[in-house]
């Protein structure tokens, strides 16, 4: 619990030093610390367990709609502003850290490289399909590209601090990965679309 504790405290502080408490609407904190702590306990109680119980890596993506559904609300919710998704993706990365023994640090690296990219990338086409009505278009082309390329970070980062390149990608990538990544799209497609509507729904709300 203290380390937990201390990895949001290092995470606010990192946060603050990278510009985020310019941000206008302290909103956005509250979103990225609210959905990376629930896809962070459902991580604990629910994500790791397949892995442990069949220890095969990978199996967990299985569950990757809950967490694309988490992350397409709060992708929306930020409107195209920077650095809140690389943000979340590093709180929940530290807090998993922290206790999860089945999220080691080449998960977590490959985790916000990811998000980073998706920051910087599709971030900036944010503005452009909003003014075409094409949002859920827009984040459906985001969860597939984050989802469907997390593994090849994996596997490069697995790589460089672990295990041979030609290991990882015999023993884990092509029996594991080419198996789930119809799943791990279908998925993405459906939780972005899932995500999309919840977002309307508390848009309406709070007009």
């Amino acid at each position: 619990m203290l380390n937990t504790s201390f990895n949001v405290t290092f995470f606010l502080q990192t946060f603050k030093f990278m510009g985020g408490y310019h941000i206008r609407e302290s909103r956005d904190i509250t979103v990225i610390i609210m959905l990376a702590v629930m896809g962070f306990v459902f991580l604990v109680l629910i994500g790791q367990i397949p892995r442990l119980i069949t220890g095969i890596p990978g199996i967990a993506y299985a569950f990757d709609i809950v967490y694309s559904i988490l992350q397409s609300v709060s992708w929306l919710m930020f409107e195209g502003r920077r650095w809140r998704i690389v943000a979340q993706g590093s709180l929940l990365s530290l807090l998993a850290l922290t206790i999860i023994p089945v999220w080691n640090p080449a998960i977590a690296i490959s985790t916000v490289v990811n998000m980073l990219i998706v920051d910087l990338v599709f971030n900036s086409f944010y503005r452009l399909f909003k003014r075409k009505k094409m949002l859920l278009q827009w984040l459906i082309l985001g969860q597939v590209y984050y989802w469907s390329t997390h593994s090849l970070w994996v596997l490069l980062f697995s790589s460089l601090l672990f295990y041979p390149f030609e290991a990882v990608l015999t023993n884990w990538f092509i029996p594991i990965m080419l198996v789930m990544l119809p799943v791990i799209i279908i998925e993405a497609v459906a939780g972005s679309y899932i995500g999309y509507k919840i977002y309307r729904r508390v848009e309406k709300l709070t007009e």
